[in-house]
């Protein structure tokens, strides 16, 4: 890491703003920041109107973040304001080591260094400063604080780590979905305990496979332009495993493609979405949330799994050897079984991350699975290195499985959608040679 003031020179020489402050021309490019001086107590400045610190009490707002950062030898910050924060972190921390101050848009730093009230902090020996890294990966296991303007101004080509900053922030709200104290998902635990004493759990199909080559179909709305594809990949001798995500079912039964494995985690499926009634000689993997009108209507085998979560912990037959991966999506839990099951070469179909053509999703009518894509006000990057349209979930999504596939060097990954997201760790399925 480069020491603070040589960084700082170096941004300071070579960051291309266009900052105007409140003047009526238009910008001299299309990425010119424009910023306006705003009027208080305390003058402030907004860059692309986003506001980088309180107008009128800025310090008593740093204050409301300091408690939960004052007790840590090492604090990461991503972004900095106009810097009210770190200068209160550093004056009043008795045990803080090391400052590291990730900046997240050069020209946006540059801004804020040219309009920072107090700017003594910087040269103190704990600070380090660096410029963000779109691989770059921040855990909940670092004190760490986001700053709010910065990651709405991070730059382009940081999305990746835009999104990670985007999931750690919401976080508590994801984990509220599995309270472990929640009575509806409490009963949901109860009314499948019959099926949980009989059922297999899903560690019986762990490395028991005939191939080396499965296909993990999500339904986002590329399948459907990839099904003709996926039919011929599919069909012959030395065909590969089907390992489809349960809203996907419908779609591959109606182009006839033979399912081997369907996979469901989802409370709030049902058989509109999951055609029991087709399911025969199909394993079924599912999740005790599952609905169990559902599980007890399903023709084929079905196999227990389990989450490492204290919600599906608390069940008396819970079973630590049949635990899948989820990051959220079913998605997630689909190439865990994969990979568990011991392939090693993994596809991935209509993984799309995304709204490819506007549409949400392959097969169903557009938003009722979920998704906006005319509100969703965010995105991603596709495979052709376009932004696409998705959203925070998404995007969160998108990042976990990439950290699945980072996780597993030894496998080959083949991404088989030439319009969703551009999955890190993956070929183009393309390229492939079966």
């Amino acid at each position: 890491m480069a020491s603070s003031g040589s960084l700082i020179a170096y941004l300071m020489e070579t960051a291309t703003v266009s900052a105007m402050h409140h003047l009526p021309s238009s910008p001299t490019h299309s990425h010119a920041l424009k910023v306006d001086m705003v009027d208080g107590m305390c003058p402030s400045i907004s860059i692309n109107h986003i506001r980088m610190a309180s107008a009128f009490d800025p310090w008593k707002e740093a204050q409301l973040v300091l408690p939960k950062l004052l007790e840590s030898t090492k604090v990461h910050m991503y972004g900095m304001g106009l810097g009210h924060l770190p200068s209160l972190l550093l004056k009043n921390s008795n045990t803080l080591q090391a400052l590291n101050i990730h900046v997240l848009n050069a020209d946006v730093f540059k801004i804020q260094l040219e309009h920072m009230p107090h700017q003594d902090w910087l040269s103190d020996p704990r600070v380090q400063v660096r410029l963000a890294h779109a691989h770059d990966k921040p855990t909940l296991a670092d004190t760490l604080h986001i700053c709010l303007p910065d990651l709405q101004l991070i730059a382009p080509e940081l999305w990746r780590l835009r999104d990670r900053l985007h999931a750690l922030l919401n976080q508590n709200f994801i984990n509220r979905a599995f309270r472990i104290d929640d009575p509806m998902l409490q009963e949901r635990l109860k009314s499948n305990e019959a099926l949980l004493q009989t059922d297999p759990g899903v560690k019986a199909l762990f490395n028991q496979h005939s191939s080396r080559h499965a296909c993990v179909i999500g339904s986002g709305p590329s399948l459907e332009l990839s099904m003709d594809l996926l039919q011929h990949h599919t069909s012959g001798v030395s065909a590969p495993s089907v390992i489809a995500v349960d809203t996907a079912f419908a779609p591959l039964l109606k182009a006839g493609i033979k399912v081997d494995c369907v996979v469901s985690i989802e409370k709030k499926i049902h058989q509109r979405w999951l055609p029991t009634a087709q399911s025969e000689g199909v394993k079924l993997i599912y999740t005790p949330m599952v609905p169990n009108d559902v599980l007890t209507a399903w023709k084929g085998p079905r196999y227990a799994s389990f989450t490492q979560t204290a919600l599906l912990q608390s069940s008396a037959y819970f079973d630590p050897a049949s635990c899948l991966f989820c990051g959220g999506s079913v998605i997630h839990t689909a190439t865990d079984l994969a990979l568990k099951m011991g392939f090693q070469d993994i596809s991935f179909w209509g993984a799309d991350f995304g709204y490819p053509g506007g549409k949400t999703h392959s097969y169903w009518p557009s938003g009722e699975l979920g998704g906006n894509p005319g509100r969703s006000g965010h995105w991603v990057m596709d495979v052709h290195g376009r932004q696409l349209a998705s959203s925070t979930n998404f995007a969160n999504y998108l990042s976990e499985l990439e950290d699945l596939i980072a996780r597993h060097p030894d496998i080959l990954f083949l991404n088989a959608s030439q319009h969703g997201a551009d999955i890190s760790g993956t070929h183009s399925f393309m390229e492939y040679s079966i």
